[in-house]
């Protein structure tokens, strides 16, 4: 298998012949440390830092104008083209979206507490935006979409399910919906307990969902039982479990938890952050990664 029908047969709940892995990005600090560079990381050593992890899959945000507004995609466009990985684009949802209009989120979730009648129509226009910017993904090449919509935290949501399912998930369907009328991949990634909202984003009509930021292992089997066969499930892997002596033993359990023990299809191998920096040791990660390469899928 290449790493695009791995990441595909993964996600559709079909056998593979390794655990498929993905990060959403490897900064400089970590490639240097990883690759043993002094002079500035280029891009080739970029690909060689995924090589080595063995990640198939990556994901990519559109590029800032001068006024901070999303625009381009440069970066995932030339990993497309020189490259073989299943590259996700990663596009905000609505209600990450709409709160960046705003000056400060506590100044949006109390605009959300009083029922502004302005929330909806920043929704609308955030919804439109987001569209946009993830068809222009596709054409270029993306193999499918991440929406990033932070609406929770370890508590849980960061607004009740009622108001998000009120004024931000027929919203969020809405991209949903047209991403996968063109039969791609569509993950959900959010922080935090979103326990009391999965059977929603089940319903929206994700193919996925990124981070897995439970606040427990025992959080994370009870979503794989809820979503069984219906979400390709993605992360979970603490970023300070890397420097545990026990690190080892936390990629069996986290798998455990995600497989049901049925390990080998419906998981892709990640951290719960998705980005992979200073804050780690490579040659941590990379024990990680390789023991990972090394585990059976029987």
């Amino acid at each position: 298998m290449n790493k695009i029908e791995r990441i595909l047969a993964s996600v559709r709940f079909e056998k593979v012949d390794r655990i498929p892995k993905g990060e959403f990005h490897l900064e400089d600090d970590f490639i240097a440390e990883l690759l043993g560079l002094k002079e500035k990381v280029r891009f080739k050593d970029r690909i060689e830092a995924c090589e080595r992890c063995g990640l198939d899959a990556l994901a990519f945000t559109p590029t800032c104008s001068q006024d901070n507004n999303p625009g381009g995609w440069e970066e995932l466009e030339q990993w497309r083209k020189e490259t073989d990985f299943f590259i996700f684009a990663i596009i905000d949802g609505p209600f990450q979206g709409t709160a960046k209009l705003f000056t400060s989120f506590t100044d949006y979730l109390m605009a959300i507490a009083k029922h502004d009648p302005i929330i909806q129509e920043l929704v609308t226009k955030s919804v439109t935006a987001n569209l946009e910017l993830g068809h222009k993904a596709l054409a270029l090449g993306a193999n499918g979409i991440i929406v990033a919509d932070d609406i929770a935290y370890q508590s849980g949501t960061f607004v009740s399910p009622t108001a998000l399912r009120k004024g931000f998930f027929p919203g969020l369907a809405e991209q949903v919906d047209s991403f996968r009328a063109q039969n791609i991949p569509v993950f959900f990634h959010a922080d935090g307990d979103l326990l009391r909202v999965m059977e929603d984003i089940v319903d929206i009509g994700f193919s996925g969902l990124h981070s897995l930021d439970f606040p427990s292992l025992v959080d994370i089997a009870k979503v794989r039982m809820m979503t069984k066969n219906r979400l390709c499930m993605m992360g979970g892997y603490d970023l300070s479990w890397f420097a545990g002596t026990d690190r080892l033993e936390k990629v069996s359990e986290l798998l455990n938890a995600v497989s049901g023990g049925e390990m080998g299809s419906g998981y892709i191998f990640g951290s719960s952050a998705g980005i992979l920096g200073s804050t780690v040791r490579a040659e941590q990660v990379l024990d990680v990664y390789q023991h990972v390469s090394k585990l059976s899928v029987e």
